[in-house]
């Protein structure tokens, strides 16, 4: 995420808008529940709180300079909502959580009221790009030391955290957050490794999917996602 995103906020501020007026009419320009719905991210919300609503929460924090749904809860901005953080975290920790198939479902969605006639542009490309992904915390699942090439002389080196590999689509004028995966490098040893956070999920569910990208080489993974995104977009 962003450093500062204080350009967003003087647009907010210029034209009078709310944080969350601006959510619900991009939900609704995008028809998010339809999205849901043919995601199958609805099936894994029973009662309580929609996945639209929770969802519509979530994209607010960067909106609020917030990185955390912790850093949310301790902020001015708690009183907007009376969902407590517990909902929010079975959520994320969900694994039959679609999240790549609901990524699609935006994007796609976005295309189409962008480019309603499908045009492809000569200039019009597929991106791959890996970034470090720097945590702490040594007993996160799956957490490694990373190779960041990225900063000055003094921040380069070997870091606790992952590899994040982005996959994008540049259609001549915008570039869509298509998919990604996140990789590790050089494992923690010993009774570092050990420690480490270890959670049981169900056979080939998305979060046991995700786990095994974890282990993967990201040149492999890469070309598996690509491969998929052309056939989302179509």
């Amino acid at each position: 995420m962003r450093q500062s995103l204080n350009e967003i906020k003087n647009v907010i501020d210029k034209h009078e808008y709310t944080i969350d007026n601006i959510i619900c009419h991009i939900m609704k320009k995008f028809n998010f529940r339809t999205i849901c719905c043919q995601s199958g991210a609805n099936n894994i919300k029973e009662d309580g709180y929609s996945l639209s609503e929770i969802i519509a929460l979530m994209v607010m924090f960067p909106l609020m300079l917030l990185r955390t749904v912790n850093a949310f809860y301790k902020s001015q901005y708690e009183g907007i909502t009376q969902m407590q953080k517990d909902v929010i975290y079975r959520l994320k920790n969900n694994e039959n959580m679609p999240w790549r198939k609901l990524l699609y479902g935006v994007c796609k969605k976005f295309q189409q009221l962008v480019n309603p006639q499908g045009e492809i542009d000569s200039k019009s490309a597929f991106i791959l790009d890996d970034t470090a992904d720097i945590r702490t915390g040594r007993r996160i699942e799956n957490i490694s030391f990373v190779h960041d090439h990225v900063g000055g002389k003094s921040k380069k080196g070997s870091k606790l955290g992952f590899k994040k590999l982005v996959l994008g689509y540049h259609d001549g004028k915008n570039i869509l957050p298509l998919d990604f995966s996140i990789h590790s490098e050089k494992k923690l040893k010993g009774k570092k490794r050990k420690e480490q956070y270890k959670k049981k999920c169900v056979k080939n569910s998305n979060g046991d999917k995700r786990r095994k990208e974890c282990t993967e080489q990201k040149n492999t993974n890469g070309l598996a996602i690509a491969s998929q995104g052309i056939l989302m977009l179509k």
